[in-house]
């Protein structure tokens, strides 16, 4: 549980960077007017400058979303889906449906990862942690040149790439690529890699960037009966759940 509590919140975060300034992609993106002019250091900056300028005008976010995981050693790839939620500055939650029902969810200080099945929860710091380091322009801190050794990743079917490395020595991925149409900056799709060449997509649909989302929907309280590994104590050792908890709010 706790390899994956700290993966998967990363893998969803690094994603969201693309949700938040993506449209529902069409099935053919129009082609890409040819730019034989523009060194790929100045379409670079550019595309780094017009992916921040999009996020930061993004205050509330909710999708629904399917992820599909290409492992690298077996061909038949790992389907989930569920829904997000995203509220500024670096509140995050995702409610994974099928085909376990998983949540995660940060206040944007402490991060709560439960599984309904084996009723395991665990409970993490976020500005302590190699997450926040990497992810802290979704806290209203740093950007992606601060964060990220970006490169231009070419060109796909009219859509131009953006491939960021993290800076920081991050060990639970190698890579995140976005793909997205240049001059807007919509982000269209995106793919990280892992350690273990893994990669990740991400497909949102039914996103919703106007609606005010509930700030307390970003707390979490694991159900009585609960078993948790509390991280942000020393020792990490399992604590009893609180009782009873109120539910937690949908956003």
């Amino acid at each position: 549980m706790r390899d994956r509590t700290v993966r998967l919140p990363l893998l969803a975060a690094l994603t969201l960077l693309a949700a938040l300034s993506a449209r529902a992609a069409d099935p053919t993106p129009p082609a890409t007017p040819a730019k034989s002019v523009a060194s790929e250091k100045v379409r670079l900056d550019a595309a780094l400058d017009g992916v921040a300028a999009r996020y930061r005008a993004v205050t509330d976010f909710k999708a629904d979303f399917r992820q599909e995981v290409r492992r690298a050693h077996i061909k038949r790839p790992l389907e989930k889906s569920g829904s997000v939620f995203y509220q500024a500055p670096g509140r995050m939650r995702w409610d994974y449906k099928r085909p376990d029902r998983v949540h995660y969810v940060s206040d944007g200080d402490i991060l709560w990862a439960y599984e309904v099945a084996t009723k395991q929860a665990v409970r993490m710091p976020i500005r302590d942690s190699e997450l926040y380091d990497s992810l802290k322009f979704l806290f209203g801190q740093g950007d992606l040149r601060e964060s990220f050794n970006a490169s231009w990743a070419g060109e796909q079917e009219g859509l131009v790439g953006l491939r960021l490395v993290p800076r920081s020595g991050q060990q639970n991925y190698r890579s995140l690529t976005l793909w997205c149409r240049e001059g807007t900056w919509e982000i269209v799709r995106s793919e990280l890699v892992d350690p273990l060449d893994n990669t990740s997509h991400i497909t949102f649909s039914n996103i919703d960037q106007t609606t005010r989302l509930k700030t307390d929907a970003f707390s979490f309280k694991p159900p009585k009966g609960a078993v948790i590994q509390d991280l942000t104590r020393a020792s990490g050792a399992p604590a009893a759940a609180p009782s009873p908890p109120k539910d937690t709010p949908a956003p």
